[in-house]
């Protein structure tokens, strides 16, 4: 389920506009749920809190799996209820401060991030910037994806616009 929750970071800009998806297309491919690489979490301190379902990750949070890293401030993840012992679903992940999500030469950033597994829905906001390279940037202050059917909004600050600037060409073919 965190494969999914990264990529969804990567993927929820991806499908914002046709010309979003230019520029991040293949942002994320290294956290897709059905990537096979490990990941790896690491953080200056872990709370559990298996009353409430959660896990909080607190201080430098580095999240690894194949191509593709997230760094935050802080992660919350929570999971659902199961026995003692078993491994139990992840329902929401939260990223706060300062989160970067990249792969390869495609980055995303936001303030917070916030991704429902249930519904595959991710919102990013705060300064929010998608990028591939230094060709290929969209930037607003709240986006919100739905990668079930691939459809996403970018949202402009208070008193600015969204911004979407690409160079035809530049995408990186697979």
């Amino acid at each position: 389920m965190i494969r999914t929750t990264l990529l969804a970071l990567g993927l929820a800009a991806a499908v914002a506009t046709s010309a979003l998806a230019q520029v991040s297309g293949a942002a994320f491919d290294g956290f897709r749920s059905n990537g096979k690489d490990p990941i790896q979490i690491e953080a200056d301190s872990l709370e559990v809190l298996d009353e409430q379902n959660k896990a909080v990750f607190n201080g430098n949070v580095v999240v690894v799996q194949g191509k593709s890293t997230m760094t935050t401030s802080k992660l919350i993840v929570t999971y659902g209820a199961g026995g003692q012992g078993t491994q139990r679903d992840v329902q929401k992940l939260e990223m706060f401060e300062g989160l970067v999500a990249t792969s390869e030469e495609n980055t995303v950033t936001a303030d917070k991030g916030i991704y429902i597994t249930a519904t595959e829905q991710i919102t990013l906001t705060g300064k929010v910037v998608v990028s591939q390279g230094a060709d290929n940037v969209a930037t607003g202050c709240k986006l919100v994806a739905n990668l079930n059917n691939n459809q996403a909004r970018m949202t402009a600050c208070p008193k600015g616009r969204t911004t979407v600037t690409f160079t035809p060409g530049t995408q990186k073919k697979n």
